[in-house]
């Protein structure tokens, strides 16, 4: 506990120089709100501080600004108020394909509804087909629900012929997706050689390694 305490506060020294250098740079500022609202008070954890930092991402960019306050609610287990945050950035932003992205991963990742998801990814990149973290969500969302499998196999392999940016989802992961969904299609060589690819750009991914181990 305590040697995470160390270096969570490293983490957030970090963060806070790269705030104090750059004011408007959300991503860091976003790496804090995740760190106060989720550390215990006892390691630096505050929720006031944390709605701070939303404020300061709203002021530069809105959407991301709705998500850093959803992010709150969510760890203060206020689904209504984290859901509204994401339904006001569309309605403000209805073609910004982040707003629709971060809604989508929302579905996913806490009320499980996949339909839901995939439909804003596609919205996502209806508004703007060239910005690809769509693509890997999509892919993310047919592995996890075992559903759309084709749709997520084109998805993952357009991404995969990308450099994705930074705070994007990386290549390792995008090999590890593509692996999972041909797993479930129980094509275990094509299976196997994705996940060997996730270890060799990420030797650290454990569930790369987990799932090379089922199909080996």
């Amino acid at each position: 506990m305590f040697g995470a305490a160390g270096y969570l506060a490293k983490l957030k020294d970090e963060y806070t120089k790269a705030v104090e250098l750059n004011p408007k740079y959300s991503d860091a500022r976003f790496a804090l709100v995740q760190f106060y609202a989720a550390a215990p008070g006892i390691m630096g954890g505050s929720y006031d501080k944390a709605l701070d930092q939303a404020k300061a991402i709203k002021a530069v960019d809105p959407v991301a600004g709705h998500r850093a306050y959803a992010f709150i609610y969510s760890q203060q287990t206020k689904p209504d108020l984290a859901k509204k945050e994401y339904a006001d950035a569309i309605r403000e932003q209805p073609k910004s394909p982040k707003a629709h992205t971060f809604f989508g991963q929302y579905l996913v990742d806490t009320e499980k509804n996949y339909t839901a998801a995939s439909a804003e990814f596609e919205t996502a990149l209806k508004a703007d087909a060239s910005y690809m973290p769509p693509f890997y969500y999509l892919a993310r969302t047919a592995a996890l629900s075992n559903a759309n499998l084709p749709r997520g196999e084109e998805a993952i392999k357009k991404y995969l012929a990308y450099t994705p940016k930074d705070n994007e989802p990386t290549l390792a992961s995008a090999h590890y997706q593509l692996g999972s969904i041909y797993e479930k299609q129980g094509k275990k060589t094509e299976a196997k050689q994705n996940y060997e690819a996730a270890l060799k750009l990420n030797p650290t991914l454990k569930l790369a390694s987990e799932a090379l181990k089922r199909v080996s």
